[in-house]
């Protein structure tokens, strides 16, 4: 899974803009979690040390 998102990412990459707070991998753990344990994006952040709005 993660080298699937990886080569997608790499084909949209933009040369501006802020960097990433998570890794592929933290992405990708925090979309199966929320969709596991349906928590809210409040505390799906707090657990990775992000803003709310970083974790839509």
């Amino acid at each position: 899974m993660h080298e699937l998102v990886c080569k997608s990412k790499e084909k949209r990459k933009k040369l501006s803009g802020r960097p990433q707070k998570l890794s592929y991998q933290d992405q990708i753990l925090m979309t199966l979690e929320y969709l596991r344990e349906y928590r809210t994006y409040f505390h799906v952040a707090h657990d990775y040390g992000i803003s709310e709005s970083n974790c839509l």
